[in-house]
C-alpha cells in the first residue's frame, strides 16, 4: 500500500490512475468511468478546470494504446472523497503522505 509513486511531469505533481485503482481494489475500466464522468461535470463548470485535477495520459499495452489519466493532488481528493472502506482510508493516507513528502523534495 506504500508504494504510490508521485511523479514530477512539468512541475504538476501526480499519480497514475492504475496505481490507484490497484490500491482501492477497483478495476481501472470503472475508475476510468468514474473519472470521465468527474471530467464531464467540472468542464460544465470552467471556473474549477478539469485538468487541475486530471491530466488525460496513454499507456502501452501489447501494442495498442489505452486512455489513462494523471491525477493531481486535487484529483486524488476527488477521487478519495467519493470511496469508502478500508482500503479507500489506506489510499487516502497513503497519497497525502506522498505528496507531502514529494512537496518536501521540491522544496
Amino acid at each position: 500500500m506504500n508504494n504510490l509513486k508521485v511523479k514530477n511531469i512539468n512541475g504538476v505533481l501526480v499519480v497514475e490512475i492504475r496505481e490507484v485503482a490497484l490500491m482501492v481494489a477497483k478495476r481501472h475500466d470503472h475508475l476510468l468511468r468514474d473519472i470521465q464522468g468527474y471530467i464531464s461535470i467540472l468542464s460544465d463548470n470552467p471556473t474549477l478546470g478539469s485538468e487541475n485535477f486530471f491530466v488525460e495520459s496513454t499507456f502501452e499495452n501489447k501494442g495498442k494504446h489505452y486512455t489513462c489519466y494523471l491525477l493531481t493532488r486535487k484529483g486524488c481528493d476527488i477521487v478519495a472523497n467519493k470511496m469508502t472502506g478500508e482500503k479507500c482510508v489506506l489510499f487516502s493516507a497513503t497519497y497525502i503522505n506522498r505528496f507531502y513528502e514529494m512537496e518536501q523534495q521540491l522544496r
